[in-house]
């Protein structure tokens, strides 16, 4: 399972340092694999293969509405997969550093079964609910909701 949050520079080739809480995961259990693509969010999110494949079937299991039609082509076709170094970094290729405006610090993010990776500015500024106690308790409400 990823979890936890790093602060890492992106090299001037585009490679990434990935922490090594995650490279164990990753060198492991999935063959220094991951899959690389586009998310909605405008970061990269990294998915080891076998969650990867997961993903795809149910994206195949959803009615075809327009919406998940935009979805798939967003999501599937910028996909990439890419795999570690013997230094533990990731190359991130040039469309998918562009789509998510990454510069030289990024914010890699563990969550469960993904990775996301994030510019470090936009990470800090989708964090802040300071001021907006509105965003806080309808996010409490939903997770109450959800029996979390």
């Amino acid at each position: 399972m990823f979890q936890g949050k790093f602060i890492h520079n992106i090299d001037t080739k585009g490679r990434v340092s990935i922490p090594v809480k995650f490279r164990e995961i990753i060198t492991e259990r999935h063959d220094n694999m991951l899959v690389l693509t586009n998310h909605i969010d405008k970061c990269i999110v990294a998915y080891p293969p076998d969650e990867w494949e997961m993903i795809i079937e149910k994206i195949k299991a959803l009615p075809m509405k327009k919406e998940v039609r935009f979805f798939q082509r967003h999501f599937i076709s910028a996909a990439m997969e890419g795999e570690l170094d013997r230094q533990g970094r990731i190359l991130i290729p040039p469309a998918l550093r562009n789509y998510a405006e990454l510069n030289k610090e990024v914010c890699i993010v563990g969550l469960g079964s993904k990775i996301e990776i994030w510019d470090r500015k936009k990470w800090d500024k989708s964090m802040m609910l300071e001021g907006k106690e509105e965003d806080k308790d309808r996010i409490m409400d939903v997770l109450a909701d959800l029996g979390i």
